[in-house]
């Protein structure tokens, strides 16, 4: 089954939905929340509304697990920990080297002002500024692939290391739910048309990746956009993305060996997988990109 609409999946996880981004929410015993890729600024500032209608309570989120650096994942945190400065933010070793590079912080914040603008009335009032985001971009507890993050006694979560979209990426799988938190090493679900690879990074290191996965017996996938799957659509979309990335790579060398120009490769590739309908700008800019990323792989 796929699920586009914000609600609950499981018994205390529940999938937010804001146009086609998506993050996840664990709720423990207690009350207090883990959530998935806030998003941008604009993104934190609707979360607000919609957990209300959703009877959760914003105020209760104390921790962010971060599957990967992009201001479309994370460009919100800095006015999230403004909002909620309790925060505790889990990600990886990696991921705290990344944000150390010098520039990176500041051309994630830049990009997160200009995601943000495109959001209009959504935009925040009063946007961090890069002081603010140098302080609040960063990962307070790294988590290794052994690591287990307790949410209460019932729920934990697990992380693993999912190269692919970016050499930094991680999947959380939510256990006892066996339900896996991903980003787009994963692929983009486009429902009955072909899985788009996201291997922005590496296109054969997204394939590992997901192998990684062929032996759990996942319950369900939540997508960083377009929403979440269960059942038997999980294994066939792993196949499938895994299959159509191979391909994608075996096909495209054929076709010019064949007589195609790159620029006829590159507008069938555009065409099959990184298109879409939904007009949320995240998606299509993260598309865009993904697009670029293969295409550069590709042409080497």
């Amino acid at each position: 089954m796929l699920l586009r609409a914000s609600g609950s999946l499981y018994e205390r996880l529940h999938l937010i939905s804001l146009g086609a981004s998506c993050r996840y929410a664990i709720v423990a015993e207690d009350g207090s929340i883990t959530i998935s890729d806030p998003g941008t600024s604009a993104h934190v500032a609707a979360l607000e509304e919609r957990f209300a209608r959703l009877k959760l309570s914003f105020s209760k989120i104390n921790r962010v697990i971060i599957t990967h650096l992009d201001a479309d994942r994370i460009g919100g945190l800095s006015l999230l920990r403004k909002k909620l400065p309790k925060v505790q933010v889990y990600g990886t070793a990696a991921m705290q080297q990344q944000l150390k590079k010098a520039g990176f912080v500041e051309s994630l914040w830049k990009e997160d002002v200009a995601l943000s603008k495109i959001f209009g009335a959504l935009a925040p009032k009063e946007p961090v500024s890069l002081d603010e985001a140098s302080q609040a971009l960063k990962i307070d507890k790294p988590l290794v692939e052994t690591d287990s993050l307790q949410i209460d006694e019932d729920i934990a979560i697990r992380s693993i290391t999912t190269p692919g979209h970016r050499a930094h990426s991680v999947a959380y799988i939510v256990v006892p739910h066996e339900f896996a938190i991903v980003d787009e090493t994963f692929g983009y679900y486009h429902g009955r048309t072909l899985s788009a690879p996201g291997g922005d990074h590496s296109l054969l290191d997204a394939v590992t990746s997901i192998k990684k996965f062929n032996h759990l017996q996942l319950s369900g996938i939540g997508f960083s956009y377009t929403g979440a799957i269960t059942g038997g659509l999980v294994k066939k979309h792993l196949d499938s993305v895994a299959q159509n990335t191979t391909d994608l790579i075996a096909e495209s060398k054929r076709a010019m060996a064949n007589g195609f120009s790159p620029d006829e490769v590159h507008q069938q590739i555009k065409a099959w997988f990184y298109t879409t309908t939904l007009r949320d700008p995240c998606l299509i800019g993260s598309l865009e990109s993904t697009f670029k990323a293969v295409i550069g792989q590709l042409s080497r």
